[in-house]
């Protein structure tokens, strides 16, 4: 179980793209479709362009912005590994606590569980 913290599902995971791996927060987002990863992180994982869906028409808090699409080829959070997840490729404003944002897409392919009262939070193999 992980800690909710100042009312969020923060967490670490790690990245894994083509040569190169990183380790970054992350937070859960419940009201986002899409999982969201900067430019650069995208760059430095080498990911490629999603040919299923290349763009993507995203609804932020500055207005309606269109971005690529890219394929996370591996993603580890809580022991578990995600594989072939888009990713939107957008920097989150600052000052956002993390730089990556993993939206229902990425929920879809897990069990989360959120137990608000005592302020935790678990993710496992569905």
């Amino acid at each position: 179980m992980m800690r909710i913290s100042q009312r969020k599902l923060v967490l670490k995971v790690n990245l894994k793209g083509k040569r190169f791996r990183v380790s970054e927060d992350a937070i859960i987002d419940t009201g986002a479709s899409f999982s969201v990863i900067p430019p650069e992180v995208a760059d430095y994982l080498e990911l490629e362009v999603d040919k299923g869906l290349p763009r993507a028409r995203l609804v932020t808090a500055s207005g309606v912005i269109e971005t690529s699409v890219k394929l996370l080829p591996e993603l580890y959070v809580a022991g578990l590994k995600v594989e072939g997840l888009r990713v939107v490729i957008h920097k989150i404003p600052d000052p956002a606590p993390v730089k990556v944002l993993l939206g229902m897409n990425f929920i879809e392919k897990t069990n989360l569980e959120i137990d608000g009262k005592n302020g935790l939070f678990e993710i496992r193999d569905p």
